[in-house]
């Protein structure tokens, strides 16, 4: 009896438990809770599911094959060929062979079976069990399976160089190899297949990719007279100013000398571009470099110097802007002009460019820019009239210079309701919407983006009206970004939030509008989103940011939910206005870049139109992301119903230099609290 009521008990907190986690998931994706009332049934089977999911994780082979009756009774779960998959984890053997090759047949690659194989794959090899091997093998299996697959197929091979052929594209990687591949490498060698070209190859490839410890290592491989080069490569990576050590470079090999000397001049040119010039001056008379390394040359210097308004600046990046030259080197080129105020040269520059090119909107927008400055009133209003029809950072800004309000051309996405409940009737989609509603965020994507690829082109925008009837913001945005269809500007800039953004917009004088334009920036209202860096949630923050503007502890995960989310980081917006005054160009900068370096990027002495300073940030990711946030705040005023002259002042303002920054009264109170 007291068994039974223990039992009793822990089905009742994980009936509370999911019920709870039903009720957040509700919240977080602002579906309402009606919307997702459960069956009795389904409620039933998520209780089951979690309970037999968390007992599959630590079976024994015999516990597993003792709960196949309570698996199979979830056979019409949609979750159910996950627990399957956790089966064959745990009872992973040569017995069970039929079932895991039936099952990584019938489901192949679903996003249940992502890493099933090459677990299996590991298995057979480990037990020696090459013929199973060879029949399960499929390319793309990582380097460590890859290899074993070479060596057993080299062990009967008739002709064996056909598959040493296949070792180089292995061996020519910038990392080190897994200790499985050594027996292959050693035959391609041994049969005469690995060159000095391929040795060196790879030392490039090593000391580019960041993993310069290799190079010591594959010094050895090359005869004596070589080795001087691989040298090179690990004293230019470790101080680039070596270019100008010209008795380093014998030119015993001068095309292998020249790659490290390009190497070097590059690197050294964002570092201190007077001294890669001197170091051009002595290198370029010898015409050794390739028309390649040319352009990568003059592009590192010319950038370099414009970036920091140099005075030879205009002169390289005339050398520098020829065909073949990257897009950055046009945009720079016509910067420094912009900067500078050459209106004339701005319109040469444009009109010599090819057609692709300037029919760009930041062209259009110049050109029209530079009419305007020169008096040809008509021209650049013709200009700017059609630009004003585009929904886009360039048109909004167009709009303000005709005295009218940016065009959303808002044109909601035709419904097929047919298609949608087809599509949503889909096996991954009923796995993603489950996913969804357990809070399991990262394999409800996986399975949508299982989906969605699987799915004709036509079909797309029908799967983005699904996600948005969802609530499921970020997949919606993502999907009609796919689909090609952009012109739903409700459902592509949802209202995700509001109530948590007005509450705490309010208490911190921040337009709501300002902060969802940076959250739709920043994760696509994506509340468990990760930034390489470690930034978190809907507003991508830090956690030491978030302490430090909160004065106080928190944790991690408190930046996975939304509500604390927004608050932080409606705080943070709050503290960098003060900082900026009020100014939203250098807010949204500094949000993306820091509020020191933004400091730094200030005028020196006289101001500079906005869109001249924004055209000329030194970071292309944040010159674009000012750009997109100042055109998604405006779209978000007009959702929220608030008027908005955010451009009519953007056109009409400028940038001051630091001493002129004017601090907002109330930071002298502090940032922190509300006001």
């Amino acid at each position: 009896m007291r068994t039974v009521a223990i039992n009793m008990l822990k089905r009742i907190k994980v009936s509370c438990y999911v019920t709870t986690c039903l009720l957040c998931v509700a919240m977080t994706h602002g579906v309402s809770a009606t919307e997702n009332t459960v069956s009795p049934v389904l409620a039933e089977q998520r209780l089951q599911f979690a309970e037999l999911e968390k007992q599959l994780g630590r079976a024994t082979p015999k516990k597993a094959n003792s709960l196949q009756p309570a698996v199979s009774a979830l056979s019409d779960y949609p979750l159910y060929p996950y627990l399957v998959r956790q089966q064959i984890d745990a009872t992973m053997d040569m017995a069970h062979r039929d079932q895991i090759e039936s099952f990584l047949l019938t489901y192949h690659n679903q996003p249940f079976t992502y890493g099933l194989r090459g677990r299996w794959l590991r298995y057979l090899a480990k037990h020696g069990e090459k013929k199973a091997f060879l029949a399960n093998y499929r390319d793309g299996m990582g380097a460590t399976i890859t290899c074993q697959y070479l060596q057993y197929q080299l062990e009967d091979a008739s002709q064996p160089n056909y598959w040493l052929g296949k070792v180089e594209a292995l061996w020519l990687s910038g990392y080190s190899q897994p200790d499985e591949c050594d027996p292959v490498f050693k035959q391609w060698k041994d049969a005469g297949m690995m060159t000095d070209a391929h040795v060196l190859g790879r030392i490039e490839k090593a000391a580019l990719s960041g993993n310069p410890k290799l190079v010591p290592y594959l010094k050895m491989k090359l005869p004596p007279s070589q080795q001087y080069l691989a040298d090179l490569w690990y004293e230019v990576r470790r101080n680039p100013e070596l270019v100008l050590a010209h008795g380093k470079f014998p030119l015993k090999h001068p095309e292998s000398e020249m790659k490290i000397v390009t190497y070097g001049l590059e690197k050294l040119a964002w570092k201190e571009a007077e001294r890669a010039i001197k170091a051009h001056r002595y290198w370029q008379p010898k015409k050794l470099f390739s028309t390649s390394q040319v352009l990568a040359i003059n592009r590192a210097i010319a950038l370099s110097l414009a970036i920091d308004d140099k005075p030879q600046s205009e002169v390289w990046l005339q050398r520098a802007d020829v065909t073949g030259a990257k897009a950055d080197v046009k945009h720079w080129h016509v910067a420094y002009l912009l900067r500078h105020k050459k209106w004339q040269a701005v319109l040469a520059l444009i009109e010599q460019a090819p057609g692709a090119v300037k029919t760009q909107e930041s062209y259009r927008y110049w050109q029209a820019r530079s009419l305007e400055a020169l008096g040809q009133t008509d021209e650049a209003l013709s200009l700017y009239e059609t630009l004003a029809n585009e929904r886009h950072y360039y048109g909004f800004m167009a709009s303000a210079k005709v005295n009218r309000q940016p065009a959303l051309q808002h044109q909601p996405a035709p419904r097929d309701d047919a298609n949608i409940t087809m599509i949503a009737q889909r096996p991954a989609a009923r796995r993603a919407k489950e996913f969804l509603a357990l809070g399991r965020l990262i394999d409800a994507r996986r399975e949508w983006r299982f989906l969605v690829n699987s799915l004709d082109s036509s079909q797309v925008k029908d799967a983005a009206l699904l996600a948005s009837d969802w609530g499921w913001f970020d997949q919606a945005i993502i999907t009609f970004t796919q689909s090609g269809f952009m012109d739903d500007v409700e459902k592509r800039f949802p209202l995700a939030y509001t109530e948590q953004f007005s509450a705490v917009g309010q208490a911190y004088d921040v337009h709501p509008a300002f902060a969802m334009a940076i959250a739709r920036r920043e994760s696509s209202f994506m509340v468990d989103a990760v930034s390489p860096a470690g930034a978190r949630g809907l507003m991508q923050l830090m956690p030491g940011t978030a302490r430090y503007i909160s004065e106080g502890r928190v944790a991690t995960d408190d930046l996975f939910d939304a509500t604390h989310n927004v608050k932080f980081g409606v705080q943070y917006l709050r503290y960098l206005m003060d900082k900026m005054g009020d100014n939203p160009v250098l807010v949204s900068a500094s949000y993306n870049a820091g509020w020191q370096r933004v400091m730094k990027w200030l005028p020196a002495d006289k101001n500079v139109e906005t869109d001249i300073w924004i055209e000329t940030i030194p970071y292309k990711e944040t010159r674009n992301y000012v750009k997109a946030v100042m055109a998604y705040r405006y779209i978000y005023e007009q959702q929220l119903g608030s008027s908005s002259e955010l451009f009519l002042q953007l056109a009409a303002s400028a940038i001051p230099p630091v001493t002129g920054l004017a601090v907002p009264q109330r930071a002298q109170r502090g940032v922190y609290a509300p006001k």
